[in-house]
């Protein structure tokens, strides 16, 4: 039986996809379909664990309006939610979705209050102690208290991290997971002052390892949209460093394609799979989920189907 995740999205919104077949910057567009969900990457990650077979339970903050939406719609499918509600609407973000290439458009986060930081700390209290397994999703939301946040007691807890601003102290006392983007990655090292040198052929080696050695982090995964995937981690002290190169997948829609590898990793992992068949679930996870308008309607034939692919491919990075 799997583990309760519980997964902190706490910066939703309610997202509108607009479909186009031509999309030209400047020109006046009929819009051939909308589509209107909730999302955010906490969402999104727990839609597809719970598709996967997993038992996420979602804090978020939720205002107003969009935040009401967004709650009724995740309750209808099944999804356990600990809402924190704030007086604030919770944001929209707007997509635009041609040919396979999507642009997006991001309200900013609401502000929250000092009462609503304290709303969050007292409901967050009532999980923490018999939470095994923590899942941080995205940014938080502006006027968050990460000093309180920081001070929670992480003995005993299985961190991943699907994030990168504001989790510093987070990362010093140790993660399971740090999932980030190569942008993400680059931000990183600057933060930690290991120098970038792209064109050396070393480069992954060089720059992971000096990450592993410097903060608590057991697998550190950067993925790079068409590029190959690259998973790190330190066994006995050696580097350990692995690729997969993603197939080619005809592309609905790709929002969510990173949360969607988020959630494939964390569900490989509480199952009890190796380093390399994790990479493979998430990866194949991703892609299935590209081929899909919605996240949550993406085959689980079609991962399995993938996964047997992408088994056999997993490289070792020298």
């Amino acid at each position: 039986m799997s583990r309760e995740i519980l997964v902190l999205g706490l910066n939703p919104a309610w997202q509108r996809v607009f479909f186009l077949d031509k999309f030209v910057p400047g020109e006046v567009h009929r819009i051939s379909k909308v589509k209107e969900y909730a999302s955010g990457k906490g969402i999104n990650c727990c839609r597809v664990l719970q598709l996967l077979g997993g038992t996420p339970r979602l804090m978020h903050f939720l205002g107003a309006g969009n935040g009401e939406k967004i709650f009724d719609e995740l309750s209808t499918c099944g999804i356990l939610q600990v809402p924190v509600w704030i007086r604030e609407n919770t944001r929209i973000c707007t997509t635009i979705a041609c040919n396979g290439d999507t642009t997006e458009l991001v309200e900013p986060s609401p502000t929250l209050a000092d009462s609503e930081n304290d709303d969050f700390a007292q409901t967050l209290n009532d999980y923490w102690d018999s939470t095994q397994y923590v899942a941080l999703c995205g940014t938080f939301p502006q006027g968050f208290d990460t000093k309180m946040f920081d001070s929670l007691d992480f003995n005993g807890k299985q961190i991943f991290a699907d994030a990168i601003d504001g989790i510093d102290e987070l990362l010093a006392k140790g993660v399971e997971l740090l999932k980030i983007n190569k942008l993400e990655y680059c931000k990183l090292l600057e933060r930690l002052g290991i120098p970038l040198v792209k064109s050396s052929p070393q480069f992954w080696k060089m720059t992971a390892t000096a990450v592993l050695e410097r903060l608590p982090i057991k697998n550190l995964v950067v993925t790079d949209e068409d590029s190959p995937v690259r998973a790190f981690r330190l066994v006995e002290k050696k580097f350990l460093g692995i690729q997969l190169q993603p197939p080619s997948v005809t592309v609905k829609n790709d929002i969510g394609a990173g949360d969607s590898f988020f959630a494939g990793w964390l569900y490989a992992c509480d199952q009890g799979m190796s380093f390399e068949s994790c990479l493979a679930k998430a990866t194949a996870v991703a892609c299935a989920r590209c081929e899909v308008e919605r996240p949550w309607n993406l085959s689980l034939d079609r991962v399995a189907e993938l996964e047997n692919e992408l088994a056999t491919k997993v490289e070792r990075l020298e």
